[in-house]
């Protein structure tokens, strides 16, 4: 058998869901005197995992950039979208209404959660114009 990523990614893949498997039946099975510490792991696991699967993901991300710089251009645009689309939220959000929360917030804080608030809106306009179009685009033909 040849070795190539895929076999590699599989292999981790099976290795990661075997450690959680454990640390979940340490969790299940154990007596109440080591439930915090089992627990404990557990979550330090989960946290190692995930940033084991965010580090894949960019270096998949980067390999297939690499392989195909074509795509290079489609991935700058969908990035710089997304920017723009950010920065447009940021501009017509404000923070003026941090004091009616009931945590505390700053003003700043208040125009993040307005920005991402915005963002997700314009995203979901967007998505619905797309379906939209797409639909009548499909009935036109």
């Amino acid at each position: 058998m040849r070795f190539n990523l895929s076999n590699l990614g599989s292999i981790l893949a099976y290795g990661l869901s075997a450690v959680g498997l454990i640390f979940s039946l340490l969790v299940l099975l154990a007596g109440d005197e080591s439930l915090d510490a089992n627990v404990g792991a557990s979550i330090w696991i989960t946290i190692a995992m995930f940033f084991v699967a965010i580090a894949v993901a960019v270096l998949s991300s980067v390999r297939g950039l690499l392989i195909n710089p074509a795509s290079l251009r489609g991935a700058a645009i969908g990035v710089g979208s997304l920017l723009a689309i950010v920065l447009l939220s940021y501009l017509i959000s404000s923070g003026a209404d941090y004091e009616s929360f009931k945590i505390e917030i700053s003003e700043s804080g208040s125009r993040w959660v307005s920005t991402g608030l915005n963002a997700t809106y314009i995203i979901t306009l967007i998505a619905a114009g797309t379906v939209l179009y797409s639909s009548l685009h499909r009935l036109g033909k």
